[in-house]
């Protein structure tokens, strides 16, 4: 094992999770008028952040797909698209918004990012965005109410960086997980038949399996088709 990438990515985990919990406090009252609270979650949460930001190195560098495949721009792209989903997740859980400020420069970032990424191209990540908005577009209409338009927005922005095919694994597994998650809310009646829930974590979720995982189910699934 590498002792010295150990570390690396372990500080750059920790920088994650501390810059996260930072964020997740101060961007949700960005050009407000309302002061936070003092004591919001930040410190309450801190360790869990700081705890997924470490496991998640030492997974990356565990890994043997990524330290075999990924080039080093590939590794850092990895992290800041997980730093990314995790704010996301962490601002949704307790705002109840996916921020604006939050998808639309990233949005930006990851268009101008393609030329170090040789496992996308901008087809791929046009074609990915636009199938990401529009299945979240239509479910957004078919249930007004049920999902806010931050969300539509969000899966649009999965497209953007995962391309397509792997825009679906992103979304089928987040479907799925936020399924088992409403069920389970209803069984233990935290909601109601007509109520909602934050749905942008299961989205943060499903994007970062299809980050790691996409192209592997993709191609485990064509090969049951038959196509590959």
């Amino acid at each position: 094992m590498n002792n010295l990438g150990l570390l690396l990515n372990l500080g750059v985990g920790l920088a994650v999770g501390i810059g996260v919990n930072w964020l997740a406090d101060w961007l949700p009252y960005f050009r407000s008028t309302v002061t936070p609270p003092p004591g919001k979650a930040g410190w309450r949460r801190g360790g869990g952040v700081l705890l997924i930001s470490i496991l998640f190195a030492v997974y990356l560098h565990l890994s043997q797909l990524f330290l075999r495949a990924a080039s080093p721009a590939g590794t850092w792209l990895l992290w800041l698209c997980f730093a990314l989903f995790l704010l996301i997740l962490v601002i949704d859980l307790e705002h109840r918004r996916v921020l604006n400020i939050v998808v639309y420069p990233m949005a930006v970032i990851s268009l101008a990012l393609l030329p170090l990424r040789p496992d996308l191209t901008f087809s791929s990540a046009l074609l990915g965005g636009a199938v990401g908005f529009a299945i979240f577009f239509a479910l957004f209409l078919l249930r007004p109410g049920g999902m806010g338009a931050g969300d539509v927005k969000l899966a649009g922005l999965i497209g953007l960086l995962i391309g397509f095919p792997g825009v679906l694994v992103a979304l089928v597994s987040a479907i799925i997980l936020g399924g088992v998650a409403a069920l389970l809310l209803l069984i233990f009646r935290r909601v109601g038949l007509r109520g909602t829930m934050a749905y942008a974590p299961y989205l943060s979720i499903g994007a970062m399996t299809a980050l790691i995982y996409g192209q592997t189910i993709v191609s485990w699934y064509l090969e049951r088709l038959g196509v590959l």
